[in-house]
């Protein structure tokens, strides 16, 4: 018997609980605008598009008879920008040569200044092995007095 009651309240609550979304799901359809009708494009309209930038590029190729006249036509057509291409690439290589000339002057100037240097003697700091026991004890002299550096007060992390 308690089976049944339970079954039967779960069931007033869920026909509740559809009746709310579907009244929701309602109002949402009247909201909702019309689908709208799209035409389906098919496979030879999409090749049909890829070609036409081609044939609008170069409108001499319709003139073409075969492969062979269209690969002429083409190569014509390129030849000029690949010569100006070239041309560029030949004045950038001779700046970068007369650039390239000009620092080997100034290592070759910096490496006889390096040469002159070495025969000049140097000054170098040269220490013995009490030097670090002398500048301790230095240290401790010329510092400030032990009165004004308390042991408490410093704190070492």
């Amino acid at each position: 018997m308690e089976q049944f009651l339970f079954f039967i309240i779960v069931a007033v609550i869920s026909l509740i609980f559809k009746r709310k979304t579907g009244a929701n799901q309602e109002k949402r359809e009247e909201r909702m605008p019309p689908p709208v009708a799209r035409p389906i494009q098919t496979s030879r309209e999409k090749v049909e598009e890829t070609f036409r930038p081609v044939q609008q590029a170069f409108p001499e190729l319709t003139k073409a008879r075969n492969l062979k006249e269209a690969a002429d036509i083409l190569i014509a057509k390129s030849q000029p920008t690949v010569n100006e291409k070239q041309d560029e690439l030949k004045n950038k290589l001779e700046k970068l040569k007369k650039e390239e000339e000009k620092h080997r002057i100034k290592a070759s100037k910096i490496k006889k200044v390096e040469q002159n240097n070495k025969h000049e003697p140097s000054v170098g700091l040269q220490f013995q092995a009490n030097d670090i026991l002398k500048g301790v004890v230095m240290s401790e002299v010329l510092g400030p007095p032990r009165s004004l550096r308390p042991y408490g007060r410093s704190r070492r992390s």
